[in-house]
């Protein structure tokens, strides 16, 4: 007599059709279900801070209480990073580093897994740095190598950390980071790099789209750095000047921009600049300076117009920037005549080492005049844009800053143009 293998099949419950398709069946769904999980369900990360956390806001507590401390998470991709960003981190501390809690993040592209992994970087009892765990000559290596000497030398406590992600969820990550280490600024290399040797080298353009997403969902301000040779040799910098310059118009990233000169001022070897762009009447001495309020949302055709919001007055920022730093950075004052041209101007002058420049939200005529020229970087705003663009000779390195408004989000798409009582303005901004 024959045996039977399976109880309906002797039973003759099922057939061998029937019974072949709910095999499959039962195949399909374990192989299948936990992708189709992780594809389509990703935990929420959702920023539950509701603290404006800014440089600006750091400033004036660090001001009124010395004890507190400036809280910075720097990320980068490549060894070619670590030099401009150590000497960024370096320009804006003063001579009590103790004020600064520095938090560094190793980007590394994940390509073969959906998962993110986070690796805590830490150092051996003896204090050596920890890099035998990995080949040797990794770009991994020479990146934790280069803050982790940096931190033994200056005695500086370095606290890193390694992303490993898709460019896709990447910013979930910095912004998780950010938001449990209660960071103030997000430092984030731009995706091109230039060289004296190669000229423009282009890393990977998919950390534009990285850049882009931190930008819209930081629960803090971000600074994009266009490094073309700044900290090409790592170096004391007490022993050599580097000259900054503060681009100022009006509006928020403007005052997160001249916050951070503020601190740069404190450092004894960088010379600070400020060069405001006012109109003429003001530049004249006209006291009867009636200053545009700029148009509503609701006036305008394109509901997602990138506006000033005109929440401080830029007379008393400057006012209290010249009270507090008086003798120790330069204040410029400049017509508007052609804002681009004169921007352009202070990049191609190689006067300056740095230059730092708010992101956007300008009043609108600005953003009028700067309407003409389409977005080569939308994520860096017309200014920032314009500094990083090819073709222009430009020799300095430029910080685009985007100060964190707990009521402002940027979702205007790159380079739109909206329609406002029937003058075309070009709204910058970035889009995902």
């Amino acid at each position: 007599m024959a045996l039977c293998g399976d109880k309906n099949m002797c039973m003759q419950v099922l057939n061998d059709e029937t019974f072949a398709i709910l095999v499959i069946m039962a195949l399909f769904t374990t192989f299948m279900t936990t992708p189709m999980v992780m594809a389509i369900y990703r935990p929420a990360r959702a920023i539950s801070s509701r603290i404006d956390r800014r440089l600006q806001r750091e400033s004036l507590q660090h001001k009124q209480n010395s004890s507190d401390k400036l809280r910075i998470l720097a990320c980068v991709h490549v060894p070619q990073n670590s030099p401009s960003v150590i000497n960024l981190i370096e320009s804006t501390w003063s001579t009590n580093k103790s004020t600064i809690k520095l938090y560094i993040m190793h980007l590394v592209e994940l390509t073969e897994r959906s998962s993110s992994i986070m690796m805590a970087r830490r150092t051996r009892k003896n204090g050596l740095p920890c890099i035998s765990r990995f080949r040797r000559g990794d770009s991994h290596d020479q990146v934790m190598a280069a803050f982790e000497a940096y931190g033994q030398l200056n005695r500086v406590k370095v606290r890193p950390t390694t992303a490993i992600s898709a460019l896709s969820t990447m910013h979930e990550d910095i912004c998780q980071v950010a938001e449990e280490r209660r960071v103030a600024m997000i430092i984030l290399p731009f995706h091109k790099q230039w060289s004296t040797e190669a000229g423009e080298e282009v890393e990977n353009v998919g950390w534009s789209g990285v850049n882009q997403r931190v930008l819209n969902n930081a629960p803090c301000s971000v600074a994009v750095l266009v490094d073309r040779g700044f900290g090409v040799e790592v170096k004391q910098i007490a022993n050599v000047t580097k000259m900054v310059c503060i681009v100022f118009f009006s509006g928020p990233d403007s005052r997160e921009a001249l916050a951070l000169g503020g601190r740069m001022a404190e450092h004894p070897a960088v010379k600070v600049t400020v060069e405001r762009f006012v109109e003429k009447a003001r530049l004249e001495g006209d006291k009867n300076i009636i200053e545009l309020t700029p148009l509503s949302p609701e006036k305008c055709a394109e509901k997602n117009y990138n506006f000033s919001t005109p929440n401080e007055s830029p007379e008393r920022t400057v006012a209290d920037f010249r009270r507090r730093w008086d003798g120790v950075a330069n204040y410029v004052e400049k017509e508007e005549i052609n804002i681009a041209e004169e921007v352009l101007a202070i990049g191609q002058s190689k006067e300056y080492e740095l230059v730092v420049v708010g992101k956007g939200r300008f009043p609108p005529e600005m953003a009028a005049e700067l309407a003409y020229r389409q977005a080569e970087h939308g994520e860096l705003g017309p200014i920032g844009d314009l500094l990083a663009s090819s073709g222009q000779n430009i020799g300095s390195s430029v910080l685009v800053i985007q100060q964190h408004n707990l009521g402002h989000q940027i979702k205007d798409p790159v380079g739109k143009i909206a329609q406002c009582n029937n003058d075309t303005v070009g709204a910058y901004g970035s889009s995902v």
